[in-house]
């Protein structure tokens, strides 16, 4: 909007006014004048105006205040800026800043948006230091459970296939590596352990040093070596997700966790038993599974053999999953992407199966389990291998039966099926997928032919679903 004459002319008034008056009270600053000005009677603000340095003033008001201030024009427009109170700053640090404002004025600064621009750095820079202060405060904790939620998120992408996500037990697994401990066990009066990263997860990620893992890792080692390998493998994967993943990256360094002080402390891997049974032990392992008193548990053996089916694969197994009419099962699968696969039900198997009582939907029940299944097989197993003059784990009858399968010379491709072992070649892969009547037709003959071993008779096909594999040898 246009200014009117007579508004423009007071203007101008009030602006030759103001020059008159700096004109006629510009003097040499002294502290002693500085410290006797004072607000004239009867106005509610008087100026002095200092000599040495053009444009600095001081300006004293009715009430009592009295400040220093910087006045000048830029661009055609009047400006006046307050330095600050006379009470903290000095004569010789009102000048200097008086100069300074002047300076910027010069290069066609307008010292409101330079101080404004500052302030806003300032703002940036204390904002950054107080990220950082943060992030150097932030704990192992922290960024474990952010590593875990991300597992989780990925977990429920349908898009990326199995092996490249977390399974639930792979979870658990890093689950119990936290856990807090003290809680009651499940088969032991005893409380549970802390997690083996349970000492780390109170520390600063600045504070995770060479020497502290290294420190961690021996403390472990002492008491449960198998758990420190394992705590420290699956926290190696942590430290190196957090040295690519904001807000972790410039904190944690990914060459601590390969330190060699820390890996030479670290526990080795042990060397798995592979242990497995040889044709002339079929018949005393037999004799002695068979004599077991339990006939849940002496089922669930041969069973685990005649299949080789994983541990707990079978342990879960439902009469749902039972077909005694097209003599097939339906087993749960870790691999598969499925979630299961579908084996044959063998002639030896089947009768065991059958004659099991019915008394839950579990086959291998247990009426004195809290779940109602069988849950642990393993001592009345290793009793009866004693029995037999033999050293053999649950998951060397998985072995036994892949091993047992080469006499026979059956398929691999077949047997890895029927294990639920992924294909390992490009033709198993991709080209065979077997249907079930020729997997029964490879399984039958090779319980047939280890039944023999064992001095077992085969038992006859019950009805003409075997009748096509009737005449293997």
């Amino acid at each position: 909007m246009a200014l009117t004459r007579a508004k423009r002319d007071s203007l101008l008034g009030v602006d030759m006014k103001r020059k008159k008056e700096g004109q006629k009270k510009r003097e040499n600053f002294s502290i002693g004048l500085v410290e006797g000005f004072k607000c004239e009677p009867g106005k509610a603000q008087s100026y002095r105006w200092d000599a040495k340095v053009p444009g600095l003033g001081i300006r004293a008001t009715a009430a009592g205040a009295k400040s220093y201030i910087f006045n000048s024009r830029l661009r055609g427009r009047s400006l006046r800026i307050t330095i600050g109170d006379t009470k903290h700053w000095t004569l010789s640090a009102a000048q200097a800043e008086a100069r300074r404002l002047a300076t910027l004025l010069d290069a066609g600064i307008d010292p409101h948006q330079a101080k404004a621009a500052q302030a806003a750095q300032d703002e940036a820079e204390r904002l950054e230091a107080a990220a950082v202060e943060k992030r150097e405060a932030m704990l192992v904790r922290e960024a474990w459970d952010a590593y875990i939620a991300h597992q989780k998120s990925r977990m429920a992408l349908p898009h990326i296939e199995r092996g490249k996500k977390w399974g639930e037990r792979h979870l658990l697994d890093h689950e119990r590596l936290v856990q807090p401990g003290g809680q009651p066990r499940k088969r032991s009066p005893k409380l549970t352990l802390p997690g083996p990263l349970v000492p780390l997860l109170g520390m600063r990620l600045k504070d995770v040093t060479p020497v502290a893992l290294q420190a961690w890792v021996t403390a472990e080692a002492e008491t449960r070596p198998n758990a420190a390998r394992q705590a420290y493998e699956a926290f190696q994967t942590f430290w190196r997700w957090c040295a690519k993943t904001a807000p972790y990256t410039g904190i944690v360094d990914s060459a601590v966790i390969d330190d060699e002080d820390v890996r030479d402390f670290v526990p080795a891997r042990g060397v798995k038993k592979k242990d497995a049974l040889e044709p002339e032990q079929l018949a005393a392992w037999f004799e002695a599974v068979r004599a077991i008193a339990n006939p849940v548990i002496s089922a669930y053996l041969q069973a685990l053999l005649l299949t080789g089916a994983r541990k707990n694969e079978l342990l879960g197994l439902k009469w749902d999953n039972v077909d005694f009419r097209w003599r097939k099962l339906t087993i749960h699968d870790k691999v598969a992407k499925e979630g299961y696969r579908i084996i044959p039900l063998t002639p030896y198997v089947a009768k065991l199966i059958a004659a099991l009582p019915r008394r839950n939907q579990w086959v291998f029940s247990s009426p004195g389990a809290a779940s109602g299944r069988l849950q642990e097989p393993t001592i009345a197993h290793s009793q009866a291998c004693a029995v037999a003059g033999l050293d053999l784990s649950l998951h060397g009858l998985r072995r036994s039966f892949a091993t047992l399968s080469e006499y026979e010379e059956r398929p691999q491709g077949a047997i890895a099926q029927i294990m639920g072992h992924a294909p390992s070649a490009i033709a198993e892969k991709h080209y065979k997928r077997r249907p079930l009547g020729l997997l029964r037709l490879h399984h039958v003959g090779l319980e047939k032919w280890i039944l023999g071993e064992a001095g077992i008779e085969q038992p006859a096909a019950a009805d003409g679903a075997l009748s096509l594999v009737s005449s293997v040898k």
